[in-house]
């Protein structure tokens, strides 16, 4: 099984499915969470079939709509089961589990997603309309952790926030929904990033010179001088 499954979600978007860790997170609530020895039996073999194959969103909402916790019985019980907890295991034990193995784990989720719009329009404070272009402020943020920073981009908490609050923009378009990202230089989300935490950290005088370099030169070779473009009427 490849550990990783590229797809087009329903908006269209590249997305990863993380099944390598969702195979591992459901085996691992058989023998850890249910204490139950890993069965080799029909349905474990059937669910692995369906992991190996999927083909499109389709497949992955397929496998995601339910909870981890419910394949895992399924498993153990070989069938299709209306079960959802076994073993007087209640839902708080679960969620105890839960926080301690994505602590343990570094685990976030199982869906990487990207982008969802490129752009976002909204009312500025000038009386009209600019568009802020979330999609290249997003690529911006990975480009300082991987290329200004020099460290790997991690699929954890922060860039996981960062992503759902882009995506979140509501259709309001307000100046305020954007606060959070005009008002913040695009580097403390990137080491945030890096710290997997809200940072204190800040770029000394020296870096900052480099910082502007570094970003008039996504700009131009963006073909943009701002992440907020005014709209003219």
């Amino acid at each position: 099984m490849e550990d990783i499954y590229a797809y087009k979600d329903e908006y269209n978007n590249d997305c990863q499915f993380l099944r390598g860790k969702y195979y591992k997170y459901v085996s691992d609530l058989i023998t850890d969470f249910f204490e139950e020895p890993l069965p080799d039996n029909d349905f474990h073999t059937r669910f692995l079939n369906v992991l190996n194959t999927l083909e499109d969103y389709d497949d992955v909402y397929y496998i995601t709509s339910e909870m981890p916790f419910y394949w895992a019985i399924c498993i153990i019980e070989n069938r299709r089961t209306p079960n959802h907890l076994i073993k007087n295991k209640t839902n708080e034990d679960y969620k105890k589990w839960h926080a301690k193995y994505r602590t343990v784990n570094d685990f976030v989720t199982f869906i990487i997603e990207g982008i969802h719009e490129e752009t976002y329009i909204f009312n500025d404070n000038e009386g009209g309309k600019s568009l802020f272009l979330r999609g290249k402020y997003y690529e911006f943020i990975c480009n300082l952790v991987t290329d200004f920073l020099g460290k790997p981009l991690e699929n954890n908490w922060i860039n996981n926030m960062l992503i759902s609050h882009l995506n979140a923009l509501p259709a309001s378009g307000q100046y305020k929904n954007i606060n959070q990202f005009i008002d913040t230089p695009p580097y403390c989300w990137a080491m945030s990033i890096i710290e997997n935490k809200e940072t204190t950290n800040v770029l000394n005088p020296e870096q900052l010179k480099v910082y502007t370099k570094f970003l008039e030169e996504f700009y131009k070779n963006n073909e943009i001088s701002s992440f907020v473009i005014p709209q003219h009427s």
